[in-house]
């Protein structure tokens, strides 16, 4: 696969990184706090080296940065749980004595930014400003009241924003509400390097959209145009394996002619199953996993992985988005 040309050893000792499958991918996204998806035990993180101070972690909800700066060290999103936001912050001891300093959140899907509830306290916590509204909106729950010493403390106001955090330079993007309202994207310019967050999750073949926290299918193909305008070479998805230019644009151009077709058969007054019916398309129920479509874990955050996994009828699949944005 192109991507080994970017990975190193494994830290878990493998001898070559090994990339996992989209349905693996899913169950451990969708691990709760007392085990895996299932009834399965939890399996550890796997952490991968893309440059000699950049690493990916997979494992146990969406995928994770770790880049190391000059004294400290900075993540990128924290994991499903508690527990998992653990195992990272000792994987990252692992990989350099240095102390984390800076987390950035890509959104506030439970499995990116529940492990915040393990991450040393005072750390610099930046998210776009709505993920910060998101964050505070579920901080009130008792789902989500782990997370309320653990809120972003910088927020993200631009549609693009430079930093120099610990001597690394990062490139913070932000185009249109798109998974949610609140995505940000954290490019490394000097190594053309960007984690795109859940713009980009390779377990669907179209976008996964929250369209309770204000994402659009029109604000998914903006932000995609934004991320390819860029002179990124390597992409981190937010769950699933290491992508390259090409496999974004092929996605972007076949979710736009899906959208085309679906915003065609609704202009024609056909029914949401008739247009189902006209894709090809099983409705939601037919599918693995049942009554949801396409959904991403994590829902809300501050909700358990395993609660967010249940409540994925929530989340409507990409045919069923593109339809009600018609029918507005």
């Amino acid at each position: 696969m192109r991507n080994k040309k970017h990975a190193a050893k494994s830290l878990r000792g493998a001898a070559l990184v090994l990339t996992l499958g989209a349905a693996a991918l899913m169950v451990s996204a969708q691990q709760g706090p007392a085990g895996g998806a299932g009834g399965r035990a939890p399996q550890p993180l796997m952490v991968h080296q893309l440059k000699p101070n950049i690493y990916w972690v997979e494992g146990a909800g969406g995928n994770s940065a770790v880049i190391v700066g000059n004294n400290g060290v900075i993540v990128v999103d924290t994991k499903t749980t508690a527990p998992a936001g653990a195992e990272l912050v000792a994987d990252v001891a692992k990989i350099t004595p240095k102390p984390i300093t800076t987390v950035i959140l890509t959104h506030s899907d439970g499995d990116h930014v529940n492990g915040l509830a393990s991450f040393p306290a005072g750390i610099a916590i930046i998210a776009q400003e709505n993920c910060k509204t998101e964050m505070q909106a579920a901080s009130n729950t008792p789902a989500g009241a782990a997370l309320a010493d653990h809120m972003p403390t910088r927020t993200v106001t631009k549609n693009m924003e430079d930093a120099t955090i610990e001597g690394v330079h990062l490139r913070l993007l932000h185009f249109a509400p798109a998974h949610t309202s609140g995505d940000l994207m954290v490019y490394l310019p000097d190594d053309k390097i960007m984690f795109t967050g859940d713009i980009v999750a390779t377990q669907s073949p179209y976008p996964l959209i929250h369209t309770e926290k204000n994402g659009t299918s029109e604000g998914w193909i903006t932000t995609m145009n934004g991320i390819l305008a860029t002179d990124a070479v390597t992409f981190v998805p937010g769950h699933g394996d290491v992508q390259m230019k090409a496999d974004l644009q092929k996605r972007l151009a076949d979710t736009a002619a899906r959208r085309d077709q679906i915003k065609a058969l609704a202009a024609q007054g056909k029914s949401l199953d008739d247009v189902r019916q006209g894709l090809n398309e099983p409705p939601p129920a037919a599918r693995p996993g049942g009554g949801g479509g396409p959904g991403g874990p994590g829902g809300g955050p501050g909700g358990p992985a395993g609660a967010a996994a249940a409540a994925r009828p929530n989340m409507a699949d990409f045919t069923a988005i593109v339809y009600g944005e018609v029918k507005k």
